[in-house]
């Protein structure tokens, strides 16, 4: 029986620049979330804005609620939208650093008269085994596969905050709307009012 060929050594470089690689999507994923934060607290401080310039002019009521709705839907879609970037950079920053781990033993470190003979520590391999060991690590997807922190669950946490919000504020105005349906469509736009001041005045 023959015994399974032997894998050859990795260089030092190509684990470094792999281990960069990982650090990068890490740096990818910090900007994507401090991007859809801002984005969707400039929603929700236009549905503010909309919401009392439409109270305060009744005219304009149906134009405010229908802008509304229309924020708070979009806003909704993109919560969604942010949690599965969330779970797809993790998924691929535990791809990332599987590799890494099985790079480990086989990295050959050079010296001034060529190959040394230190070995890797396996460090990242050493870490997920410690962290398992004090229960500090949880599977972020359905299928188990998306290894990270407890307290990495905060940055889903915000998403959801965000989306359960909107979908309040939608319902809200939703009912609203339907429960006010004649006042609020007494003056569709300021352009009925106007007119109806001039067939008064005729």
């Amino acid at each position: 029986m023959t015994s399974p060929p032997s894998q050859p050594p990795v260089s030092f470089e190509e684990y470094r620049l792999y281990y960069e690689s990982a650090e990068r999507v890490t740096e990818r994923r910090l900007a994507m979330n401090r991007w859809n934060y801002s984005v969707l607290t400039a929603s929700l401080l236009a549905i503010g804005v909309i919401l009392g310039w439409a109270s305060s002019h009744d005219t304009f009521l149906l134009a405010g609620i229908i802008g509304i709705l229309v924020l708070s839907a979009v806003a909704c879609f993109m919560c969604f939208y942010w949690l599965k970037q969330i779970d797809d950079f993790k998924a691929l920053n535990t791809a990332k650093f599987e590799v890494l781990n099985d790079m480990a033993p086989l990295v050959t470190f050079e010296g001034p008269s060529g190959p040394s003979a230190a070995k890797s520590f396996n460090c990242f391999d050493r870490e997920w085994r410690e962290l398992a060991r004090v229960q500090a690590l949880q599977s972020s997807s359905s299928n188990g596969f998306v290894r990270g922190l407890r307290s990495s669950s905060a940055e889903r946490f915000i998403p959801r905050a965000f989306g359960a919000f909107f979908a309040l504020i939608f319902l809200s105005v939703l009912v609203f709307s339907t429960l006010s349906w004649s006042d609020v469509t007494d003056n569709p736009s300021p352009f009925s009012k106007s007119e109806q001041t001039e067939k008064k005045s005729k």
